[in-house]
């Protein structure tokens, strides 16, 4: 009886025992579920976070990268250089701080517009800066791979610090190339450059400042269909440069011809028809003058006219020259201090020359300005 009662109590104990440490297993597993996700999260967490700041840091290296190389001499170069490229002169002259003059009619976006073989290409080396100063060599190609190339230096100097750190570097005025014009036409012509009108003044040739490139010439002016001259093309490259002038020679057209041969046949008329033995200003004289008597009826009489060629622009004008010698005759009745009559004249004949240059020919006429004769 006492063994069959004590069974039953003893397993109680045993199995509240096990249960209980079942129960204290199922519990502590219950609760460690959550927690190891929350330590994941936590991992994840961290592993974002550090991400984040080598990205940040990253991104910060690269953008301190760019504005450094931005603060760089070469930069402000190859911005200038772009300009040019593209066609921007006024902004080309913003970046380096060239002054622009009324006698600098090409340095105007209409004139670069106009002009072609521009800045086509470009290689800047690195800068040797010293202390506030820096010079920069570019290699400039112009109009193409068949266009000229050159060596450019610019001079760039240290104006102050953007953020404190990075110094600021400005373009110093470049020193530009000149296009020349050299014009053999009358002074009424004009001459317009890239569409421009070129101030002349008083000089056959005209320099001007101009950037890299190549420039249409175009000769007008009184001429009409008198005279003109074919377009032409002038070239300007880098700094000090003179490039390839552009030539305009002012050639007379038939009318013109004709109208400068009237002005040189009036001026031969002119002499002939003088009574004076010894005309001013003409290629024929007596050489012992009235030879001391009174003189009337005086003349000069053409005997053969002179020939000649109407050349070429000489400086000055259209060339005349002598191709055959005329002849005239002079006579007049002459009477000495006692009263005599008789007649007084050349012997023989004298020789008529044309030499000169016809100045201009407008619709109005041709001037002729005659000599020297020898």
């Amino acid at each position: 009886m006492s063994e069959t009662q004590g069974t039953p109590a003893d397993e109680p104990r045993d199995g509240g025992q096990a249960g209980r440490a079942d129960g204290a297993e199922g519990a502590a597993g219950v609760a460690g579920s959550p927690a190891a996700p929350r330590r994941r999260r936590r991992r994840l967490v961290l592993i974002g976070a550090g991400a984040l700041l080598f990205l940040l840091a990253a991104a910060a290296a690269v953008g301190v990268g760019r504005t450094a190389a931005s603060h760089r001499p070469e930069a402000a170069v190859a911005a200038y250089l772009e300009a040019l490229q593209q066609g921007d002169a006024e902004r080309a002259f913003t970046l380096d701080g060239t002054e622009v003059g009324d006698d600098d009619v090409l340095l105007t976006d209409e004139a670069y517009a106009a002009a072609s073989d521009r800045v086509s290409d470009f290689d800047v080396a690195p800068a040797v800066v010293d202390g506030e100063s820096a010079t920069v060599e570019a290699t400039v190609q112009q109009g193409g791979e068949a266009g000229p190339r050159w060596q450019q230096s610019f001079a760039l100097v240290s104006e102050g610090r953007d953020l404190l750190v990075f110094p600021r570097w400005e373009l110093q005025p470049v020193e530009l190339g000149t296009l020349t014009v050299q014009v053999g036409a009358p002074s009424s012509a004009t001459v317009s450059v890239a569409g421009a009108e070129l101030p002349r003044g008083d000089s056959a040739t005209v320099e001007l400042r101009a950037l890299p490139g190549s420039y249409d010439v175009e000769l007008g002016g009184g001429g009409g269909d008198l005279w003109g001259a074919p377009a032409a093309t002038g070239t300007a490259s880098g700094a000090g440069s003179r490039g390839t002038p552009a030539v305009l020679v002012a050639e007379l057209t038939e009318a013109g011809e004709a109208s400068a041969r009237a002005a040189v046949d009036g001026w031969v008329s002119g002499c002939v028809g003088s009574p004076d033995p010894r005309p001013e200003g003409c290629s024929f004289a007596l050489l012992n003058g009235d030879g001391g008597y009174e003189l009337s009826n005086q003349k000069w009489t053409l005997e053969t006219a002179p020939t000649y060629d109407v050349g070429a622009w000489d400086g000055t004008g259209w060339d005349v020259t002598s191709v055959t010698e005329g002849a005239a005759s002079y006579s007049a009745d002459a009477r000495d201090a006692s009263g005599a009559t008789g007649t007084f004249g050349s012997v023989s004949p004298v020789p008529v020359r044309v030499a000169g240059v016809v100045t201009d020919v407008t619709p109005e006429g041709a001037a002729f300005e005659a000599g020297p004769f020898l």
